[in-house]
This record gives C-alpha cells, sequence and structure tokens, in this order.
C-alpha cells in the first residue's frame, strides 16, 4: 500500500512538472515591466530595423521537452558579483529595473541578446517597436535558449565566446559559495 501512495505521489509531481515546463514561469521578486510569453510569440528588431520572430533567429531552437529543462548559469546577480571583464557592462545594458540586479527575466534577455549577437545576428533589441528588457517564459523555452546557445558557443565570436564562458564560471562561482542571493554571496577578486 506504501509502495502505490508513493508511486501516486510521483506520478502526480511527474505531472505537475510537465505542466509547468510549458508555462511562463513568474518571476518571483523581480519588480519592473515583464513580458510574459513563449519564445515563439516574441520578436526581435534588428539593426537595419527589421523585425522577426525571436525563434527564426535563433535556426533550430526547440523547446525542451520532459521533466527537467536546462537552466540558466544563474537566477540572480547583484552588481558587485558581475567581476568577470566581459561581464561588467552588461550589467547597465540588461539592468531594466535598475536596481543593481540582474534577476531571472532580465538574465532571459541577457542570455537570449548576446547568443544572438554571438551567433552574428545584427541585433538591435528584442522586441519589436518597443525593446523587452524582461521577459517570462516557460522553462521549456528557456531550456531550449540554453541548449541552443550552447550548441553554438564554439562558432561564436570571440566576443560571444568569452561572455557565454565568463556566465558560466560565474554560475559556478555562485553556486560554489552557496547560492545565487547577492547577500549570501561574498566577492574574491583576484
Amino acid at each position: 500500500m506504501k509502495t502505490l501512495k508513493l508511486l501516486t505521489i510521483l506520478a502526480v509531481a511527474a505531472l505537475a512538472g510537465c505542466a509547468s515546463n510549458t508555462t511562463p514561469v513568474p518571476p518571483c521578486c523581480y519588480q519592473g515591466e515583464v513580458t510574459t510569453a513563449r519564445f515563439e510569440a516574441l520578436e526581435l528588431t534588428t539593426e537595419n530595423g527589421e523585425r522577426m520572430k525571436l525563434v527564426d533567429a535563433m535556426p533550430g531552437f526547440k523547446p525542451q521537452v520532459g521533466l527537467f529543462a536546462a537552466a540558466l548559469p544563474f537566477e540572480q546577480v547583484d552588481r558587485a558579483d558581475m567581476y568577470f571583464t566581459s561581464l561588467e557592462p552588461l550589467l547597465d545594458i540588461y539592468d531594466s529595473n535598475r536596481d543593481g540586479m540582474l534577476e531571472r527575466p532580465e538574465v532571459i534577455v541577457l542570455y537570449a541578446s548576446e547568443a544572438l549577437l554571438g551567433t552574428g545576428t545584427a541585433l538591435r533589441h528584442l522586441g519589436g517597436d518597443t525593446p523587452i528588457g524582461a521577459i517570462s517564459a516557460p522553462n521549456a523555452d528557456v531550456g531550449g535558449m540554453v541548449q541552443w546557445a550552447e550548441s553554438r558557443r564554439s562558432t561564436m565570436n570571440s566576443i560571444g565566446q568569452q561572455v557565454f564562458s565568463d556566465l558560466e564560471r560565474l554560475g559556478l562561482d555562485l553556486r560554489n559559495r552557496g547560492g545565487d542571493e547577492a547577500e549570501d554571496n561574498v566577492v574574491i577578486k583576484f
């Protein structure tokens, strides 16, 4: 009987995980304007003013299916933790709500934008006439974007390769220090 209960609980959890993987994840503590959408509904504007679907600029992109999607290297980072040279200017560019931190909705914009720039897309901004500064998207779409960027890292321009290498290293540093909440981190500069 205990085994049946355990299996039922696991099945319900698995189904809940599948359902939540395809719906936008509401930002927990983000204060600011957020665009909530699937990646297939988002647009971007190129340097020459052309508008196109985000997924059309990411050939081969597909949302991840299953219980677990690839994760962003971190969910949140404080200005003090942006100590890699290639990442320092990104806070000013992608801190949409100007609070000195990059939170998940802004990290999604950073990751998508820098992946597109690194692969040679002449990106002006995500969004149509109005730039998007923060995105709430399903985990399946975010995982697909992370996977898409990772599969193209070796062919990115040198700036893109450096940015993604440093994003990965920063994520590892934050996890090794016990999380990505700014107040829990001690910054060690070399």
